[in-house]
C-alpha cells in the first residue's frame, strides 16, 4: 500500500491529491463550492473517507501530514557549526591566494576572517520544535519509505515491505544481471591482511591498472582515497497503471566514481551525431522552422528500460573503435595508450559494480547502472550505432531527431510509421522500441507539446493529463535565500518562453504559473511584478549585453554558507563585493538549506571497515602510547595501520 501526497499545502485541509495506483482523488476543504450537485458530493465524501483511511493507515500526525504536505524540498532552520563556517572561508582563501599579489593576501585574509566570525556570531530563526519532533518521528519509524516519485511531483509513502519487494523484484531478482557477492575472506596463499572486504579488494585492484595506464598527475587525482560503498534505492513509477519501482545506484565517491567522471568528459564528443537533441532551444527552433506536408503524421519512438540492456562489451568496443580512429584519443588528450588500455579502464569503470541492498552484496555484472556518471555515455553511444546501421541500409528517415531514448520522427502514413518501428525492432536483439502517434495534430515530447497548425509546427509546455495544478517547486515559506525563490521564477519563465511558438501560448502558462506559485506561497505581487517585467525584458530585447558582460568574468571564487536569515545573507554578500571590487576578483556567496528529504534518504547500515572514512580521529596507539588527533580521507584503518607500521620501524 502506498500514499502519494501530490500538493504542496500551508495546511492538511487545503487542496491535495492522493494517488492509489493509477486512480487520482482530488479533495477539497468543505468550504470549496466547485461541486454543484449531490452526485458530484456523494462522491467527494466516499473519496475523502477512502484517503483518510489511507493516511490513517501509515498513522501519521498532524505535524507530520503538514511537514509532507509542504515537499521534501521544504527546507527548516538548521544548527549552523561555526567549525565549517570557519572551514569554508579557509578553502575559499585557498583558492583566492595564487591570484593575489602580496598585499592584497593580507587585506583578503583579514576580511574573509572578520566576514567569517561576524557570521558565526549572527543568530538565525529557531525552528518551531513541533516540525522538528514531526520530522525527527518520521525519519526513525522503520516500517515505512517516504520518498519522491520517478516522475512528477508529491511524496509518496509506501509500506517498508512493499518497497523492498517491489525494488527486488525489479532489480537483483534478474539473476542474469545481479549475482550476490559473498562477505567471507576468501582462501589465499601467505597471510592474510588484518581487514577484509570486497570493497577494499576492488580498491586494491583499481589503483594500479590505473597508475599503469594513464600519467601519474592524471592517475592520482582518478584514485578515490577511502571510496563508500554504493547502495541501492528505487523511486516508485507511480504513474504506471501498475505500480513499480526504478531502481538507482547511489554511486558517488564509489571507488571507481571520478574514473567514470573522466572518462565520461573524455568520450562525450563520441555519443552524439547528427540526430542528437543537444540543445532544446535550438531543437525547438528547428520544429519552428519545419514544413510539414498535410498527409504526414508526427511520431515518436522510445525504447524499454534502455540503461538496464545496454550491452555492456559491445558499447565499450564501439566507444573504442571510435576513439582511436586517426588516433583521435591520443592527439586530443595528449596521451599515450592503446587501445587495450581504454577498454581496460573502461572496463573497470563500468562493469561488475559493487553495492549493498538490506544488508546483503551484489555486483551488478550485466548492463549500466542508473546513477553511473557512464550511464548516459554509453546509451547514447549504442543509439548513435543504431542510427549509424539505419543509414547504411538506407532506412533512415530524412527527419529523425533524438534525446537519450526518446526518438521524433515525421511519416507519410501510420503504416510507414508501423513499418519503421519493426526495423526498429529488428536492428538490436536487446532493445525493445514503442510508439506513440500524433493525437488530434498533438504530439508531446521533451516536456513541450508539438502542435500542427497547417504546414506548420507550433510548440507549448506540456502539463500531463495526470498533473494536479502544481510542480515540485520551493514553497515560499521554506528556509532558503529570497534569490532563489525569485530566480526560481524566472527560471520557471523563461522555459514557458523558449517552449512557446507564440505569445498566446506563453501567456496561457504564464496564468498556470501564477496558480501553481500561489499554492506554494508566493506573493501575488511578486508572481505579478516578475512575470511583468520579464515580459518588458523580452519585448525590449535588452538581455544580451547584460550576458555578453557576465560571459566575460573570470570564474568566480565561491564560499557556500548554511542559510541562516536574508539580513545575514545580503550582509555577506555586500562585503564579499566590497572586497572584490579590492582585490580585482570574484568573491560570491552560496547558500544551502537542509531540504526535509535528506531526513528520509533510505539508509544501508554498512560494516565499520568500509564505513569510517573522512573522519576526523582520536586514537590512542598500544605501541607508542601516544594519542593520535587528525583528519583522514582514507579508510580510518588504514591510517591506524600506517602509523602502526611506522611505529615499528
Amino acid at each position: 500500500m502506498f500514499v502519494d501526497i501530490s500538493v504542496v499545502a500551508e495546511e492538511p485541509r487545503d487542496l491535495f491529491c492522493v494517488t492509489i495506483h493509477q486512480l487520482k482523488i482530488l479533495l477539497f476543504t468543505e468550504s470549496d463550492d466547485r461541486s454543484q450537485n449531490a452526485g458530484e458530493a456523494k462522491g467527494r465524501t466516499f473519496l475523502t473517507d477512502l484517503i483518510v483511511n489511507l493516511i490513517d493507515f501509515f498513522q501519521l500526525s498532524f505535524f507530520q501530514k503538514l511537514a509532507l504536505y509542504r515537499g521534501l524540498d521544504f527546507a527548516l532552520p538548521q544548527p549552523v557549526s561555526p567549525m565549517e563556517i570557519q572551514a569554508t572561508f579557509e578553502k575559499a582563501f585557498w583558492k583566492l591566494e595564487p591570484k593575489l599579489s602580496d598585499e592584497n593576501k593580507e587585506l583578503a585574509a583579514a576580511t574573509l576572517r572578520s566576514i567569517a566570525l561576524t557570521y558565526i556570531k549572527r543568530k538565525g530563526p529557531t525552528p518551531p520544535k513541533s516540525m522538528l519532533r514531526a520530522i525527527g518521528h518520521l525519519k526513525k519509524r522503520d516500517d515505512i519509505v517516504i520518498t519522491r516519485p520517478d516522475k512528477g511531483s508529491g511524496v509518496v509513502i509506501l509500506d517498508k515491505t512493499e518497497y523492498v519487494s517491489l525494488l527486488k523484484e525489479s532489480s537483483v531478482s534478474d539473476e542474469t544481471k545481479f549475482i550476490p557477492i559473498s562477505l567471507e575472506r576468501p582462501k589465499a596463499k601467505g597471510r592474510p591482511p588484518k581487514h577484509y572486504h570486497p570493497l577494499l579488494k576492488k580498491e586494491k585492484e583499481l589503483s594500479p591498472i590505473v597508475q599503469r595506464i594513464l600519467p601519474k598527475p592524471i592517475a592520482d587525482s582518478l584514485i578515490q582515497q577511502g571510496s563508500r560503498l554504493a547502495h541501492l534505492y528505487g523511486l516508485p513509477k507511480t504513474h504506471k497503471k501498475k505500480l513499480t519501482v526504478r531502481p538507482i545506484l547511489s554511486a558517488t565517491r564509489t571507488y571507481n566514481y571520478k574514473l567514470a567522471k573522466w572518462l565520461d568528459e573524455k568520450l562525450k564528443p563520441l555519443s552524439v551525431n547528427d540526430q542528437t537533441v543537444n540543445d532544446i532551444s535550438s531543437f525547438v527552433g528547428d520544429l519552428h522552422e519545419m514544413k510539414i506536408d498535410e498527409q504526414d503524421i508526427l511520431v515518436s519512438y522510445d525504447v524499454s528500460s534502455l540503461f538496464a540492456n545496454v550491452p555492456v562489451d559491445e558499447t565499450i568496443e564501439i566507444l573504442v573503435e571510435k576513439a582511436f580512429k586517426d588516433d583521435w584519443f591520443n592527439k586530443e588528450y595528449d596521451l599515450n595508450i592503446t587501445k587495450t588500455d581504454l577498454i581496460e579502464l573502461l572496463e573497470v569503470a563500468t562493469k561488475n559494480q559493487l553495492f549493498q541492498f538490506e544488508g546483503n552484496l551484489y555486483e551488478q555484472v550485466d548492463g549500466v547502472a542508473m546513477g553511473s556518471p557512464l550511464g548516459p555515455l554509453m546509451a547514447n553511444a549504442l543509439m548513435c550505432n543504431i542510427e549509424e546501421k539505419l543509414e547504411n541500409q538506407n532506412k533512415m528517415r530524412v527527419f529523425y531527431k533524438r534525446y537519450v531514448d526518446d526518438t521524433l520522427t515525421k511519416m507519410p502514413d501510420v503504416s510507414s510509421a508501423s513499418e519503421f518501428l519493426l526495423t526498429l525492432n529488428e536492428i538490436h536483439p536487446l532493445h525493445s522500441f514503442t510508439m506513440e502517434l500524433e493525437d488530434n495534430g498533438k504530439l508531446p515530447f521533451l516536456g513541450m507539446v508539438i502542435i500542427r497548425n497547417g504546414p506548420r509546427l507550433d510548440t507549448k509546455v506540456y502539463v500531463k493529463p495526470t498533473d494536479t495544478g502544481h510542480l515540485p517547486l520551493l514553497h515560499y515559506q521554506s528556509h532558503v535565500d529570497v534569490r532563489y525563490k525569485h530566480s526560481l521564477l524566472k527560471t520557471m519563465l523563461n522555459r514557458a518562453f523558449k517552449l512557446s511558438s507564440n505569445w498566446q501560448f506563453f501567456h496561457q502558462e504564464c496564468e498556470r504559473l501564477k496558480m501553481v506559485f500561489a499554492r506554494l506561497h508566493y506573493p501575488k505581487t511578486l508572481v505579478e511584478n516578475t512575470v511583468r517585467h520579464f515580459i518588458e525584458m523580452k519585448v525590449t530585447e535588452n538581455v544580451c549585453s547584460k550576458q555578453q558582460a557576465s560571459d566575460e568574468q573570470d570564474a568566480p571564487i565561491r564560499i557556500v554558507l548554511p542559510f541562516k536569515d536574508r539580513k545575514s545573507a545580503n550582509a555577506v554578500r555586500h562585503q564579499l563585493g566590497d572586497l572584490s571590487r579590492k582585490i580585482d576578483a570574484v568573491v560570491q556567496p552560496v547558500y544551502t538549506s537542509q531540504k526535509i528529504k535528506g531526513q528520509f534518504k533510505p539508509k544501508e547500515h554498512k560494516p565499520p571497515v568500509v564505513n569510517q572514512q573522512n573522519v576526523v580521529y582520536y586514537y590512542k596507539c598500544g605501541l607508542c602510547d601516544a594519542d593520535c588527533v587528525g583528519f583522514t580521507s582514507r579508510h580510518l584503518h588504514q591510517r591506524v595501520e600506517e602509523h602502526e607500521r611506522s611505529t615499528i620501524t
